[in-house]
């Protein structure tokens, strides 16, 4: 007899998320897609078909549905085994990247505890008769497993071991105090860990990870410098972040985007080999995403499924979005939605990511097949504007900060007149307004949209704020960044 067999591999955004580095960031998603990947390679290994991804080699994903033969209970016992023996890998691999004497200070006692504890593996599986009920049955048994969650706590004997910054739920095994100041050797670059760092294993491992395969990593300094020089590459001196040059464009984008409805687009399938067409058109644009962003001159942290998690200049992030949504569309004929958050440099990365994460929050909102922009500047109170794909004026109004068509001034005249507009005043009169203060800073060949309501006007203008950065600030404009 043939079952569906469901898996759930996590933690996934969280630990992601827990990143001090875009290197700790990039690493945290490749590690578990190497995971996720590990678990299907054992399902096809087993004689499991697997529906989602569409094969063993495919990027991993943190879902996995297949069919199966025989007792899938063992089968699922054994892609838990695969996913654990994987992990164990890739720590084994980072401490051989270590030199001797730091191999030796590491807890590997309490390292060993906590790889064994950290994967969240759920599984179930259904007979398989009528395959598209059979899915919806297997994804509740699955829901309903997860929130049946194992709580069983896990003694780590740390009296006096201080827990990680990264995941205050686990010890730290290594004391930074008793490693060399400054940096370790590695083979493609230094190991950093400042004194503060009591890591954990898994923080420790994606540290080694995001060094030893730091190739295609890209710090958030140099991917501001890329809104003026696109090929700018990392700069490897230590401590840049405390240097204290005023950079003459500090602002980068993070995109996060999501396809829309996509359990409705599954439900839609069939039959296997229809759901399996459908992983495979979502693998194409995995690896499309990879080529959009590249040429954005950004760099991908994830692109998996109908998700996407990149870092850009902040004059191509609008435009690689919407190269995203269009892709997306013509291959997997569906919709997408995406938060692209325009930050500063300096910020922690987690709180970025948090900006990010609640722009595609609000376009999901917005009634989805939409972008949302978010501006954060550093003690501003920050600006969302939410357009669909097809009535964006991000491209027209940036270039024309560019040209020097425009200046702030505008936009915070028109905000000024949204402020002071009371509600029972009619909406041609305040279009008349808004008009009237476009002719007089005589910028006749910008076309006002026609505005129905004060909410309007001042949506429009905090558009146009945001639109001056997405065009790259220019150095004699820096001055005026902290009033934006």
């Amino acid at each position: 007899m043939k079952h569906l067999l469901a898996i759930s591999i996590g933690p996934v955004q969280d630990f992601i998320a827990a990143a001090r580095r875009t290197a700790d960031l990039y690493a945290g998603s490749q590690i578990l897609q190497e995971v996720c990947k590990a678990t299907a390679q054992s399902l096809a290994a087993n004689g499991g078909v697997l529906i989602f991804p569409s094969g063993p080699d495919a990027d991993g994903a943190n879902k996995i549905l297949a069919q199966v033969p025989g007792d899938p209970a063992q089968l699922a016992q054994s892609a838990q085994a695969a996913a654990k023996a994987r992990l164990l890998t890739l720590w084994q691999d980072a401490l051989a990247a270590l030199p001797a004497a730091q191999r030796g200070l590491v807890d590997h006692g309490r390292a060993a505890a906590q790889l064994d504890s950290f994967l969240e593996f759920y599984a179930a599986w259904i007979a398989l008769g009528d395959y598209p009920e059979d899915r919806k049955k297997v994804d509740r048994l699955l829901a309903g497993r997860k929130a049946l969650r194992d709580f069983a706590p896990t003694r780590q004997d740390d009296d006096g071991i201080p827990k990680s910054p990264l995941d205050p739920s686990r010890a730290a095994v290594i004391r930074p105090q008793n490693w060399p100041n400054g940096s370790v050797p590695l083979k493609n670059g230094a190991l950093r860990i400042k004194g503060s760092e009591h890591l954990d294993a898994v923080s420790l491992l994606k540290r080694i990870y995001g060094v030893v395969h730091s190739d295609p990593v890209v710090d958030t300094r140099t991917m501001a410098r890329r809104a003026k020089d696109p090929h700018a590459i990392p700069n490897d001196r230590y401590g840049e972040d405390d240097d204290h040059i005023q950079e003459p464009q500090p602002y980068y984008a993070i995109l996060i985007a999501d396809g829309d409805r996509m359990g409705d687009l599954i439900s839609q399938k069939k039959s296997v080999e229809e759901h399996q067409k459908l992983s495979s058109t979502l693998d194409e644009f995995a690896r499309r995403a990879k080529e959009i962003v590249a040429k954005s001159h950004g760099f991908l942290v994830y692109s998996g499924g109908d998700d996407v998690l990149a870092m850009l200049p902040v004059n191509t992030a609008i435009k690689c979005a919407g190269e995203l949504s269009e892709e997306f569309r013509h291959t997997v004929r569906g919709t997408l939605s995406a938060g692209v958050a325009i930050v500063h440099y300096r910020e922690p990365l987690s709180g970025s990511l948090e900006a990010a994460r609640d722009a595609e929050r609000a376009a999901k909102n917005g009634g989805r097949n939409s972008l949302a922009v978010a501006l954060h500047t550093r003690g501003g109170a920050p600006l969302t504007v939410v357009r669909k794909w097809d009535s964006l004026r991000w491209p027209e109004l940036a270039k024309s900060f560019e040209k020097g068509d425009l200046t702030q001034g505008l936009a915070y005249e028109l905000l000024e007149l949204a402020r002071e507009w009371q509600d029972d005043m009619g909406a041609a009169y305040l279009q008349a307004e808004a008009e009237r203060i476009l002719g007089r800073k005589e910028r006749k060949e910008l076309k006002l949209p026609h505005f129905e309501s004060r909410q309007d006007l001042c949506t429009y203008a905090n558009q146009l704020i945001i639109a001056r950065f997405l065009g790259g600030i220019r150095a004699e404009e820096k001055r005026e960044v902290g009033h934006a």
